[in-house]
């Protein structure tokens, strides 16, 4: 068995949101620290070019310390919750349990979605074989370093959606929506530290097959913690760490030389790179690719915990 879903609450959920056939669109945001975006995420959020009676946004507040939820409750159209169980994905199932919507839509509280972002959610869904929709996530600062690494990213997920190889198919709960009623025939996220949206991808896909999960890059968001190139560097340990630990519970594969070649070569053509940019992208994937190999280093000897 994978874990506790919590599957009594999911049911207990379903039940209660009986009669609450107006909610398109369940938005669902977790939050234990902030940097300074909470504010700017559900401003973002309550901005969406979307009719406003046909979405709500949940915010999870998992044991916060330092007065965002007064934040929150100065907005009185989000509904907040609590979850003492540390954890995000321990939140977002809190979330889901309350959510009335056909879909629920997921991001994080340092990232500011598109104003569209909820229209082409719903867009995309219109597609009854979708199941799960992943968006693009831009990055906070404009350099050309982190845009390139952005396009990369993009690049790289929309190969992986095309592949149609269920090993290395993953997912990311900053920008990510999914059809409710799979919450009911495939169970909540594993509550561990990091990983269980990409095990819970792998889930859906196994169940049903790839053409379950589609990438639009039109369902975007702004990751506002990612500022410079050293933020990408360390995400890549933690991802690293991350993906070490979730290919136990689902078998996985991390990319091949030849598809990171052939991503790559998509990206500088998609984009219309010259010389001096393909070099630079060429070399802060590298140094990427090395950090990700330490983060899956320090997981198989257990040098570091994964974060929350």
């Amino acid at each position: 068995m994978e874990g506790n879903y919590k599957q009594d609450e999911v049911i207990t959920g379903a039940r209660n949101r009986m009669g609450k056939k107006d909610t398109s669109i369940s938005v669902i945001v977790p939050f234990y620290e902030d940097r300074g975006h909470i504010r700017g995420c559900i401003e973002a959020l309550l901005s969406q070019d979307y009719p406003q009676q046909k979405y709500e946004v949940i915010m999870v507040d998992n044991n916060s310390t330092n007065g965002l939820v007064e934040i929150v409750k100065q907005y009185p159209r989000v509904k907040l919750l609590s979850e003492m169980k540390q954890g995000a994905y321990a939140a977002r199932n809190r979330g889901i349990g309350e959510a009335a919507g056909e879909i629920v839509a997921f991001t994080d509280a340092d990232c500011l979605p598109d104003r569209a972002w909820l229209r082409c959610i719903e867009g995309a869904m219109f597609d009854a074989q979708v199941r799960i929709v992943l968006g693009k996530r831009e990055y906070a600062s404009p350099s050309l370093g982190l845009s390139m690494l952005a396009e990369y990213e993009a690049e790289k997920i929309n190969y992986v959606c095309d592949s149609y190889d269920k090993h290395i198919y993953y997912g990311y709960t900053n920008n990510m929506a999914v059809r409710r009623s799979l919450f009911d025939q495939c169970g909540l996220f594993l509550e561990m530290a990091r990983g269980a949206d990409s095990i819970f991808v792998r889930r859906v896909v196994d169940q049903f097959d790839c053409k379950s999960v589609l990438y639009v890059p039109d369902v975007r968001v702004r990751h506002m913690e990612m500022n410079r190139i050293w933020d990408y560097y360390q995400k890549r340990v933690i991802y690293g760490q991350s993906y070490e630990r979730y290919r136990k519970v689902r078998s996985a594969r991390a990319l091949s030389n030849v598809e990171r070649i052939l991503i790559f070569r998509r990206t500088i053509q998609k984009n219309r790179y010259f010389v001096p940019a393909t070099l630079l992208l060429a070399l802060l994937l590298a140094i990427g690719a090395a950090h990700f190999d330490l983060g899956r280093l320090r997981a198989r000897v257990k040098m570091a915990p994964l974060f929350y």
